[in-house]
């Protein structure tokens, strides 16, 4: 059984136009990748953090930065709410 693993990451922009770069937040960013439940469930936390930490740092380059904040393993997909019943609820409310 596949299993989606959600990153979190702190988004940089370098704001420098010299050799000295200067990074600046720009907000967060998710990385996604599918793994096998069985590995995920015996690898220890903090292997994965920084395994995962290293893979989100490998994305940046000398304009962009993103930097590991944290993961959440999905088992199941998202069930998608109606969105016709929460406008009415919604209305109920106003």
């Amino acid at each position: 059984m596949d299993v989606t693993i959600r990153i979190t990451a702190q988004y940089y922009e370098n704001y420098s136009d010299t050799d000295t770069p200067y990074w600046k937040p720009k907000g967060g960013h998710e990385f996604t990748i599918k793994a096998d439940a069985d590995t995920i469930f015996y690898t220890y936390d903090s292997d994965l953090k920084e395994i995962l930490s290293k893979m989100v740092a490998d994305e940046s380059d000398s304009h962009n930065k993103y930097e590991y904040l944290g993961h959440e393993v999905k088992f199941f997909e998202a069930t998608e709410l109606s969105n016709d019943k929460f406008e009415k609820l919604l209305m109920t409310k106003v």
